[in-house]
């Protein structure tokens, strides 16, 4: 199994983790037996037969969920896979949020679609591992042949004489039993369970209130605490007047944070940011308090500027890339022979991930163990960030994690867990750190901003014969300190391109690089899907320009650049183009592809293979006068492999589509002077319920094992919309947020 600090490296969100989730099951959890107790101790009364689920003898069942959920609804469809294959009563099932055990569960965090598709196969011999040796001591009890016998709802029935026994009748008996190894799997035609809509096990107490997140969680003598960040990127705190805030009655405390004297936490995990921290005794005493600091900085990135990048972005265009990352036949001899050609430039700004719960976090310290009540998408991470700042063996640490009012990719780093730890240590008591709005959307780690220069060539029958992709801009791996490839002293620039599932492969003279800009302060991580959400737009607006001035119709010219079916490497696996072509069909159909619209109303389709999964989108976009964007529609089509669950699996196409349409419509993060200039939803503005489209999600049937979910309808959610806005309006958008004045005289 791959070592926690290579998964969390560069491609997190890209590895498998399969092989961490083969050690579940044969994760036998052992009871007491009195044979192998010399008789001091009688069997336990709960069935356990791996890690993943326990058979009380009152016939509860639990099953035990090793991922955080941050609304992707793992929490029910695991469960679901592991009932499946036990035939349990899904009425009966309780569920559990597993403790931080790498040795049991392998990777713990949730990201890159990955919790179904990884857990498919391990959460289904869990189950039928169980369901075997429930129906072993059910045939030693009747004395018959296992064979012979059958389960349902919870029960092991033998029809020959009509006897049923409950799960937990059985418990204790199938307890003593070995656990077996490899058994066959049920298929697909006998599942009852999965592929039926299921709703989220937890919907009801979440729509009553009743579900506790993070910003819930009370520990006994529990105190509060804000904190005050550096305003400017990379300040620190030159001196602190706390007297005005230390006057206000229920403030006990006021810490300086120094980032620089915190220990290193490893590659993709950074450390939080320079700050004075109040502690009150609530978390609106402790604001109280932080506003009344008077605070002097000092240092920092000042002269860091939006407009300023923008600049060195132009310069940098016109200067030969820094590195050649891939480079198929001879793309300036295609273009100086082409029918045809075309150059653009898409950019792409800074975006932030505005989770609707800020970040949030309990610590409490003690002499010898601390345990952190956290929000994360990463507990294993939170646990080796609290254990550094602590002095502690991993051991001591003990992280229950939270359900999260959204990830999509700021949770997985700690920082707002070394805040409590830190702050915890400090004041020797439980300490609740609470992050406002203006800290969330100042305080994040961005999106990378990037800047496309493209240059593409279509042939006299208009084939697309040449592509060329210079991308430019500050990376990721650059900020999170990713480990440096062998031999070298720089991470490679283009690192945000990834791997493509087009063109690659299909265009036969194809240049990609890169040009990274260095030094940058700019906090910037992973965001839902990643380098996708970028590389995406670009790739599907260009390729709808190169169909439309070879005069073809941009769905036809999309499956004929598709061919014949066929897999292509992609992130050390393969994806299939036959899929993908299924998808772009269905969701084409569906929206009524090519039927007429009014003036100044369009259709655009987008589509990918996009963290494991194939997705396609059509908007239907209808712009005024004034260059005002209304989504009137939006279709898509995804094969997701087998769809545990339906109605989980709707909903997270749909919560992506809504993700992509804020970042397409609104979204953008600058800088001014060094100091982020927006602050809250007024200026980082969210979807309204009245602006949002119907949508309408299809899935094509599939017999294969799970592909990703949670990610893969954000990418091609953008240029569909902008595909739409040129077929509405003749007006090519190449530069995200989309602005009305770049539509209105349109």
């Amino acid at each position: 199994m791959r070592s926690p600090s290579a998964i969390s490296r560069r491609h997190f969100c890209r590895v498998s983790a399969l092989a961490g989730g083969a050690l579940l099951v044969h994760a036998h959890t052992p009871v007491v037996r009195a044979a192998a107790t010399g008789g001091q101790a009688g069997p336990s009364p709960a069935f356990a037969p791996n890690a993943f689920l326990r058979i009380d003898p009152n016939n509860e069942i639990t099953i035990i969920v090793a991922r955080p959920e941050i609304g992707q609804g793992v929490r029910t469809s695991l469960p679901m896979i592991v009932a499946e294959e036990l035939d349990a009563d899904w009425s009966s099932i309780r569920i559990e949020q597993a403790a931080v055990d790498p040795k049991a569960y392998g990777n713990q965090f949730a990201g890159g679609s990955q919790s179904v598709r990884t857990g498919w196969n391990p959460l289904r011999h869990a189950g039928a591992v169980a369901r075997a040796m429930l129906v072993k001591a059910a045939a030693q009890r009747w004395g018959v042949d296992p064979d012979s016998c059958e389960t349902s709802a919870g029960r092991v029935v033998h029809p020959g004489t009509n006897r049923r026994l409950s799960y937990g009748e059985l418990a204790a008996a199938a307890a003593l039993l070995p656990v077996p190894g490899e058994l066959p799997l049920k298929r697909q035609n006998a599942f009852r369970l999965v592929g039926q809509p299921t709703r989220q096990i937890e919907g009801p107490a979440i729509v009553t209130g009743a579900q506790k997140f993070g910003l819930d969680v009370r520990v006994p003598g529990m105190r509060f605490a804000s904190i005050e960040r550096a305003p400017v990127l990379g300040a620190k705190v030159l001196s602190v007047d706390d007297s005005a805030a230390r006057a206000i009655d229920g403030v006990l405390d006021v810490i300086r944070i120094d980032a620089d004297s915190l220990p290193g936490f490893g590659d993709n995990s950074p450390r939080p940011a320079h700050g004075v921290a109040v502690i009150a005794t609530s978390t609106w005493i402790a604001l109280r308090g932080r506003r009344a600091l008077r605070l002097r900085w000092a240092g920092g990135a000042a002269t860091e500027d939006s407009q300023l990048r923008h600049a060195e972005c132009l310069r940098l265009a016109s200067l030969p890339p820094e590195l050649v990352l891939r480079n198929d036949g001879d793309v300036d001899r295609a273009l100086g022979s082409a029918a045809q050609t075309l150059k653009a430039v898409y950019e792409l700004p800074l975006v932030a991930h505005a989770t609707m719960e800020p970040m949030n976090c309990v610590a409490d310290v003690r002499s010898d163990h601390c345990e952190v009540w956290a929000p994360t998408q990463n507990p294993e991470d939170a646990r080796r960030v609290a254990a550094a700042i602590c002095g502690l063996p991993l051991e001591a640490v003990i992280v229950h994690v939270s359900r999260s009012g959204g990830g999509f990719g700021r949770r997985f780093y700690s920082d707002f867990v070394g805040e409590a730890t830190i702050l915890s240590r400090e004041v020797r008591r439980p300490v609740q750190v609470v992050w406002t709005r203006e800290d969330d959307i100042q305080h994040d780690y961005y999106r990378p901003a990037s800047y496309h220069v493209m240059r593409g060539a279509v042939d006299s029958a208009g084939d697309p014969v040449a592509w060329s992709q210079h991308l430019i801009n500050a990376q990721r791996g650059d900020f999170l300190r990713w480990a440096y490839p062998s031999g070298t002293a720089a991470l490679a620039a283009g690192n945000e391109l990834g791997e493509f599932d087009f063109p690659a492969g299909y265009v036969p003279n194809l240049r990609l690089t890169g040009t990274a800009i260095r030094s940058c302060p700019v906090p910037l991580g992973q965001w839902r899907s990643v380098e996708d959400s970028t590389n995406v737009f670009v790739y599907q607006s260009f390729i709808d320009e190169l169909a439309h001035l070879s005069g073809h119709d941009p769905l036809s010219y999309r499956l004929k650049l598709l061919g014949a079916e066929r897999s292509l490497p992609y992130y050390g696996g393969t994806y299939d183009s036959g899929r993908l072509r299924q998808v772009f069909e269905l969701a084409a159909s569906r929206a009524s592809w090519g039927a007429a619209l009014p003036a100044r109303t369009g259709r655009g389709i987008a589509g990918c293979f996009a963290n494991h999964a194939y997705v396609a989108v059509v908007a239907e976009v209808e712009v005024d006068s004034q260059g005002g964007v209304r989504v009137r529609r939006m279709v898509a089509a995804a094969d997701l492999g087998t769809v545990v669950n339906p109605l989980g699996a709707a909903a997270q196409l749909e919560g992506a589509i809504v993700f992509g349409l804020s970042a397409a419509l609104k979204h953008e993060i600058t800088v001014a002077e060094g100091r982020v200039v927006q602050r809250n939803f007024t200026d980082f503005p969210l979807l309204r319920l009245p602006e949002a489209p119907p949508i309408d999600v299809h899935f094509v049937p599939s017999a294969d094992a799970p592909l990703g979910c949670g990610e893969a309808a954000v990418p091609p959610t953008a240029p569909a919309i902008t595909n739409a806005i040129f077929a509405a309006t003749g007006i090519r958008i190449r530069r995200l947020p989309i602005r009305p004045q770049d539509l209105a005289s349109g």
